[in-house]
C-alpha cells in the first residue's frame, strides 16, 4: 500500500483540529482546555484511506473492505499548535511530509499574518514546488473574506479554496484535489530519482 503524509499548520484558531477530525471522526487529539477556551497543545494525528481509482475517501474502519486491486493510499494528517511559541514544531514536522496544507480563518484577516509567517516557515525548510494548499475555512460565517480576497492578503503563489470544517462544506473535495496533485508530484519525484538511478549505473 502506498503512503502519503500531509502536515496541517495555520494559525492558532483556525479550525485545523475541526477540519482533521471531519475527515477522520476517531483522530487522535491533545487539548488544553479552560472554560470555553479550547486549543491544540500537542498533536492532532488523523488517518484516512484514498481509492485513486474511485476517487474516494475511506475511514481506517473501512481497510478491510478496500478493493485490494485499486490504487489505495494510507493517508495520515498531522497537525501541530499554531502559536509563535511552536515555530519549531513545525519547522520539523514539515520536514519529510509529502504536502502541507494551511488552514486559516476566513473572518479574522489580522491572522494571515501569523499564517504567512508559518509558510515562510515552510519555505525555509522545503524545496520549490512542493505541494501546498492553503484553505480558506468559516466560508459559512457571513463575515468571511473570499477565497480571492485571502489570497491577496497573504500574496503567496499557493492555491487558495474555501470550506467550512465545522459543516463540512467543500473538505472532501478540497482533500480529494490536494491528494491528486500530491499523487502527481510523489510520482514525478519517483521517475526522476528512477532516471538518475540509470544515468549513475
Amino acid at each position: 500500500m502506498r503512503k502519503i503524509s500531509l502536515a496541517i499548520i495555520g494559525p492558532h484558531q483556525a479550525g485545523k483540529s475541526t477540519f482533521i477530525r471531519k475527515l477522520d471522526p476517531s483522530a487522535v487529539r491533545m487539548d488544553y482546555e479552560k472554560g470555553t477556551l479550547s486549543t491544540t497543545v500537542g498533536f492532532d494525528y488523523g488517518i484516512i484511506f484514498w481509492d485513486a481509482t474511485k476517487n474516494e475517501l475511506y475511514p481506517k474502519e473501512s481497510i478491510e473492505n478496500l478493493d485490494p486491486f485499486n490504487e489505495i493510499w494510507k493517508v495520515t494528517l498531522t497537525g501541530t499548535p499554531g502559536q509563535i511559541a511552536f515555530s519549531y514544531v513545525r519547522k520539523a514536522l514539515v520536514k519529510g511530509k509529502d504536502g502541507v496544507i494551511m488552514i486559516v480563518d476566513s473572518t479574522q484577516p489580522v491572522q494571515l499574518v501569523y499564517a504567512l509567517g508559518q509558510y515562510q516557515e515552510a519555505r525555509e525548510v522545503l524545496p520549490p514546488g512542493f505541494p501546498f494548499l492553503v484553505l480558506a475555512n468559516k466560508q459559512d460565517l457571513p463575515d468571511a473574506k473570499p477565497p480571492d480576497v485571502i489570497k491577496g492578503l497573504l500574496g503567496m503563489e499557493a492555491e487558495v479554496i474555501p470550506i467550512s470544517a465545522l459543516r463540512g462544506d467543500g473538505v472532501q473535495e478540497a482533500f480529494i484535489h490536494f491528494l491528486k496533485t500530491v499523487r502527481a508530484d510523489i510520482m514525478s519525484r519517483s521517475i526522476q530519482s528512477y532516471a538518475e538511478a540509470k544515468v549513475k549505473a
